[in-house]
């Protein structure tokens, strides 16, 4: 019974030991620091992204973008926006007047059904930064996914994964903007 009560305590003076290492005590609380507010400093104006052209002249449209790539892009640039830029929005307003604004155009698209066995999806993008008193410059960027091998392997999780790179490459080339950047895989 003895070595019973022993294993006991030594469970319970663990599990108190294992609670106490993720607590730092008590904290002081920290003042409220404001909300940033969108302003022309910390914000990239980004249009609808549009439908473009591809390399041998086709037209791309909604018909054949199954998976909504400019939703999910411009939510893939917002969340991963660099300082400076806190926030896109999609309209100029009067408190963002004379932010950069970002046009971005689909240049190619593949995401046969299928997800994983449908081979591999790849989302091709061309895109122009304007700013006042500056030239304008542009990138050309495309990835792809082919070995996905977390769940769920659909098309439009594995084109996601897609937009979700290629808005990361975006949000860092806004920090400093090349003209002619091959962002991606390119």
């Amino acid at each position: 019974m003895n070595t019973r009560k022993h294993v006991i305590v030594i469970a319970a003076l663990a599990a108190t030991m294992l609670t106490a290492c993720g607590s730092r005590g008590p904290t002081v609380a920290e003042p409220a620091q404001p909300e940033p507010t969108a302003s022309a400093r910390n914000t990239v104006i980004l249009p609808v992204i549009t439908y473009g052209k591809t390399a041998s002249g086709l037209q791309l449209s909604k018909g054949d973008d199954a998976c909504d790539v400019p939703t999910s892009l411009a939510q893939a640039i917002q969340e991963q926006l660099e300082a400076p830029y806190k926030f896109s929005v999609p309209t100029p307003s009067t408190n963002v007047i004379g932010a950069p604004t970002l046009r971005i155009q689909i240049t190619d698209i593949l995401a046969n059904a299928g997800g994983l066995y449908g081979g591999p999806k790849i989302v091709q993008l061309r895109g122009t930064l304007e700013r006042d008193g500056v030239a304008p410059v542009h990138f050309n960027a495309q990835r792809q996914s082919f070995l996905h091998f977390g769940l769920p392997r659909s098309t439009c999780n594995m084109v996601g994964r897609v937009t979700y790179a290629l808005g990361g490459d975006i949000a860092t080339w806004l920090g400093e903007p090349v003209d002619g950047a091959k962002l991606g895989e390119l």
